[in-house]
């Protein structure tokens, strides 16, 4: 069985294939397209490698340079020909180059006998896969519709809108991801009924930075406390698994370093003593390191103090800034529509 660094390290050479297959096949495309439009630029481009042979074989037979036989153009006659012909048509020169996604590699994943930049972007957007809880590819700003949203206050002349709240709230998280360097020691705890779009909105946010190139890992609360607990085990175990220790310390990890951190749900997981302490001792060292948290959770942060201990209550008021989601269950809601 292959342990997840092989995994991964498989998924990495899979897309780096990738990557290649299809810069050839543009190049390809791209090479036609134009030869299509100019048949003398392919014409010329034959001349040219054709010189260019007669040339090299010209100077290890030690010919003249313009040509074996002497009829053939030189290969500075064609080269001219040719500069003179793309400059009349406009038409750049390295049409005919692979357009690498990474030009500095080019798309092999080393450069200067390392490993490239470009590798660990590829590793941070395909180890969430390995989390037991995958993003939802619809979780983008482009999807958030606020017409599901209540337009009516609640209140009237008190209270705005569900509608007007989320607006504010979709402002802020796009704000918030589209400034992430400048306001990641800020982080946000969203709070709300079962369904009113904390999930779909914090997913928002982890979609966008990872766009950007951000590592960004998004778990629930119950599976969060369950790899914490499955990798302590590991640590402690007079004889661990190998496979298990790489993979339960690779994930650990990816929660106390990565860029951003999704937590969901909290709040469903088991209540105990190991729990606040596993959860103090992760927003502690994500704080230390000024890397941001986003926390979703049915509870209201008044409420935490009764479900935790009064450390993790303080920490969550302290070092997060609160939003408050309004209204039912949209899920509820639509179902009811349906009906």
């Amino acid at each position: 069985m292959m342990s997840l660094s092989q995994k991964i390290n498989a998924d990495v050479v899979r897309i780096y294939e990738q990557r290649r297959n299809q810069a050839f096949y543009l190049r390809e495309e791209r090479v036609k397209r134009i030869y299509d439009q100019y048949p003398v630029l392919e014409s010329l481009d034959r001349e040219l490698r054709t010189a260019g042979l007669e040339q090299l074989q010209s100077s290890l037979d030690c010919v003249a340079s313009q040509g074996i036989d002497g009829r053939s153009k030189s290969l500075a006659q064609v080269l001219c020909e040719r500069t003179d012909f793309l400059a009349e048509h406009g038409i750049a020169d390295g049409y005919s180059n692979l357009a690498h996604t990474c030009r500095a590699c080019r798309d092999t994943g080393r450069i200067d006998g390392g490993w490239c930049y470009c590798r660990r972007l590829i590793v941070q957007r395909i180890l969430p896969d390995y989390f037991p809880d995958p993003m939802s590819d619809d979780a983008v700003f482009a999807n958030f519709n606020l017409n599901v949203f209540d337009s009516k206050p609640p209140v009237k002349g008190k209270e705005a809108s569900a509608r007007d709240t989320m607006a504010d709230y979709l402002q802020m998280a796009q704000f918030y991801s589209g400034n992430f360097d400048r306001v990641r020691d800020r982080n946000l705890f969203f709070s709300g009924a079962p369904g009113t779009g904390k999930t779909f909105l914090m997913q928002c946010i982890g979609h966008r930075l990872m766009d950007e190139g951000k590592s960004v890992v998004y778990i629930t609360a119950p599976n969060l406390f369950d790899l914490i607990t499955r990798y302590k085990r590991q640590l402690l175990a007079y004889r661990p698994d190998p496979e298990m220790l790489e993979e339960v310390t690779m994930l650990h990890n990816a929660l106390l370093t990565w860029d951003l951190l999704l937590l969901d749900d909290l709040g469903t997981e088991p209540a105990t003593p190991e729990t606040y302490s596993n959860l103090m001792m992760l927003l502690d060292s994500r704080q230390n390191r000024n890397l941001a948290t986003v926390i979703a959770s049915n509870l209201a942060s008044r409420d935490f103090t009764k479900q935790y201990d009064s450390r993790v209550a303080s920490r969550l008021r302290g070092n997060f800034l609160v939003y408050r989601f309004p209204g039912d269950d949209l899920r509820l809601r639509a179902k009811h529509c349906d009906n």
